[in-house]
């Protein structure tokens, strides 16, 4: 049924062509098909109303009584699409509206945020819906426009721009410290406490590299989280060690809150994505928005 519809519009828009152009000809160079596929259309759509609209002959071309009265209709039905048509593509244009970003909690606290209100001061026009959540948003359903995520993104329908890495950085409490051997290798690690972060891929396993040579080990802990600002909390409480993203930890350890272990060893980094939907329908809104934090991000994090 909606198919049918569907062709009678199509034809509905060929047979006004035709009748502006008042020639096969005309309308299929107007509407770049060939000049039998508009005959076809033509005789389809009367086949489909049950009248004739069109008197044909070598010469004219003109159109019936019943003809004129269904033009009437096909043209303001063509010029409303077209109108409808003329304002979404205006809209798509237009910096306005409502812009949805999710974020996780802390990084939108930290980064989002701030540049999030940068943004809409620059485009005033604009409204922020901002989601905090740790967790991975179902981006269609919960109506998201840019999704900013962290680490590893899972096969999806969804396309992402890489908008800045994050260095991970092992570190602990000074409190931790005095009550444990300061790891210098991290072969040492297998014997300390770990904060146990499970929202990682391996999170019980560790690697970490020097000069090209990699070292994997099996770690241990007594306190799980998924949530990266808990294990903050842990580890300033001097509960255990972890690896976290350099902007969650690098101003504990410039304040002596946190101190930095095998600095000359590399534990991983993770990359910092926006995540969209499909790039051909997007909006200028979103667009800009991606640009922007993709320009200011990077000078943002401190490595």
């Amino acid at each position: 049924m909606a198919e049918s519809i569907m062709d009678d519009l199509r034809r509905m828009v060929i047979f006004s062509h035709v009748v502006e152009a008042k020639s096969f000809s005309a309308a299929a160079q107007r509407l770049g098909i060939a000049k039998s596929a508009v005959s076809r259309h033509i005789t389809l759509l009367e086949k489909s109303v049950g009248v004739r609209l069109l008197n044909r002959t070598t010469r004219s071309l003109n159109l019936t009584e019943i003809g004129e009265t269904y033009y009437q209709g096909c043209a303001r039905i063509v010029a409303e699409a077209e109108e409808v048509t003329r304002r979404i593509s205006t809209l798509q244009d237009q910096i306005s509206g409502t812009l949805r970003v999710s974020s996780p909690i802390v990084l939108g606290k930290q980064f989002i945020a701030p540049l999030l209100a940068d943004f809409v001061q620059q485009h005033r026009s604009l409204n922020i819906d901002l989601l905090l959540e740790d967790r991975v948003v179902d981006m269609v359903e919960s109506g998201i426009d840019v999704g900013i995520r962290v680490g590893w993104l899972k096969d999806s329908m969804l396309l992402a721009r890489k908008i800045a890495e994050s260095p991970r950085l092992l570190c602990a409490s000074p409190d931790y410290l005095e009550c444990r051997e300061k790891p210098e290798s991290p072969e040492q690690l297998v014997d300390h406490d770990w904060i146990i972060f499970s929202l990682l891929p391996t999170p019980y396993h560790w690697t970490f590299v020097k000069n090209k040579i990699e070292k994997r080990i099996q770690i241990k802990g007594k306190v799980k989280t998924n949530n990266a600002d808990a294990v903050r909390a842990f580890l300033l409480n001097g509960t255990g060690l972890a690896a976290l993203s350099d902007f969650l930890v690098a101003d504990d350890i410039k304040a002596g809150r946190l101190v930095q272990l095998l600095p000359d060893y590399n534990c991983g980094s993770a990359g910092i994505y926006a995540v969209f939907q499909n790039r051909r329908y997007q909006q200028a809104k979103v667009r800009l928005f991606i640009d922007y934090i993709s320009e200011q991000f990077t000078g943002l994090l401190v490595s």
